[in-house]
């Protein structure tokens, strides 16, 4: 299918809210980076898919207390 095809995308979103779940946030983040990246290359920063992507990266880094760099995601992204 793809490293950038939705549905690898949607696989590495859920790999990663597994692990956020467990509380590997360290292993969860690189993963909601990735599924990010994945979006904006496919649909642009405006998409729907792209925000929601940018939401869930936003929650983790908070939930990891990474407060700067969710703030400067939710900028980018408008979330």
């Amino acid at each position: 299918l793809g490293d950038r095809h939705p549905n690898t995308l949607t696989s590495i979103y859920n790999l990663g809210s597994l692990l956020q779940t467990q509380g590997r946030l360290g292993d969860a983040i690189p993963l909601f980076r990735e599924d990010l990246e994945g979006f904006t290359a496919r649909y642009g920063k405006g998409h729907e898919e792209t925000r929601g992507s940018a939401r869930n990266l936003v929650e983790v880094l908070t939930e990891a207390g990474r407060q700067r760099e969710a703030d400067e995601i939710a900028a980018t992204y408008g979330v």
